[in-house]
This record gives structure tokens, sequence and C-alpha cells, in this order.
């Protein structure tokens, strides 16, 4: 009598390959091995270094000393990096050496724009640093917008004495508006008060 139990060799193949994936299947879903663990931590490594690479963070590093989470931008035509990606809508802005060139247009004003996509460490920017040398500047309006669709958003105004000198330049402070929301991009406006051009070294966001 036929053995009801007795498989071909092709069904037998099959039922093993079923159980191959099955038993990886939950080695990967969730279970506790090893080569998961391993796969798991490749993965997160590689998705971080990713969003490291993406396009518009500062590539500067920090003043020595500085907090944590500082971003700047330096203006030099030989060694460009992500200052050149900084952009004006109003004036103009040239890379020089050592320096960016700015030229008010016939309003006396110079409007810059940040590359977009900052990284996330610019929603906690508390203090904004212009690396402008002399006198002149009469005011400066910075605004931000949250995602690229976004309105701007004015986030820091400041004129006469609350445009404090420090030694990396001219500093604004941050209003208390918005707060702690994400900056996809700034736009900073400079008031001069004469038409002459003024250099630009850096540009800096510190957090609180």
């Amino acid at each position: 009598m036929k053995n009801t139990f007795d498989v071909s060799e092709s069904a037998r193949r099959v039922l093993v390959i079923v159980l191959a994936v099955v038993a990886s299947s939950s080695a990967w879903g969730g279970g506790t091995s090893a080569g998961a663990g391993q796969s798991r931590y490749h993965d997160l490594t590689l998705a971080q270094g990713i969003a490291q690479e993406k396009p518009g963070q500062p590539v500067m590093p920090a003043p020595a000393g500085a907090p944590a989470g500082v971003l700047a931008w330096t203006f030099d035509a030989a060694q460009p990096g992500d200052g050149a990606k900084w952009t004006a809508e109003r004036g103009t802005l040239t890379l020089g050496k050592g320096e960016a060139r700015l030229q008010p247009d016939r309003n006396r004003r110079v409007v810059l724009l940040s590359p977009p996509g900052l990284p996330d460490a610019a929603r906690y920017a508390d203090e904004f640093v212009l690396g402008l040398s002399g006198t002149g500047l009469e005011r400066v309006h910075v605004q931000a917008r949250r995602d690229a669709r976004g309105g701007w958003i004015t986030i820091a105004d400041a004129s006469g004495t609350a445009l404090r000198e420090t030694t990396d330049g001219l500093a604004v402070k941050r209003s208390a508006v918005a707060r702690g929301a994400s900056i996809e991009r700034l736009r900073i406006e400079l008031t001069f008060r004469t038409t002459n051009a003024r250099p630009l070294t850096r540009i800096s966001v510190n957090p609180a």
C-alpha cells in the first residue's frame, strides 16, 4: 500500500524552503539573534550617515570654546564651502579673499538668504552674529520659515544699541516669537547708513 506520508523530492524541497523563509523572517522581524541586531545597527548607522550629508549643512567647524550647536559660515572665494550657498535677494554678495563684499541697493539694503534645508540645530538659535566691520549698520531684521512652502516669520529685529558688538561681529538677540520651532531657511535684511560696499567675514547662529 502506498504510504500517504511519502512526499516527492520536489515537495520536500518546497517544504525546506518555506521553513527557511519562516525562520529567517522570525529572526529579522524582532527576534533576538545577533545577526538581526547587527543589521539594524548597520541600517541605523547608514541612515545617520546619509542625514549628515544633507546639502546645506554648514561645514565650517564651530569656533574654539563655542557651545555645541553653533552653526557658522565663512565667505572665502578660495575655500567657499557652504558660504557660497548664501545668496542676495537684494543688493549683491560677492565672495572675495577671506570675506564677501556686500553692496547695498539704492535703498541702502542687503537681503541675504541662507542655504535651504538648515540642520535641526537651527531651531535652537538664540543669537545671530554678523562678521561686519566698521560702523554704518542701522538695522538687522531676521526672518525664518519652517519649510520650503511656509511664509517668513520675524524672529529678530534690532537697531541702534540693540546691535551688540562682540569679538566676532555684531550680535542680534532672537525674540520670543516661535522659539523652538523648526527653521528651514533664514532671511537676513541689513539696512546701512550709506550705499558703500561692506565686508562680511562670517555669519554665526548661536544656541542659548
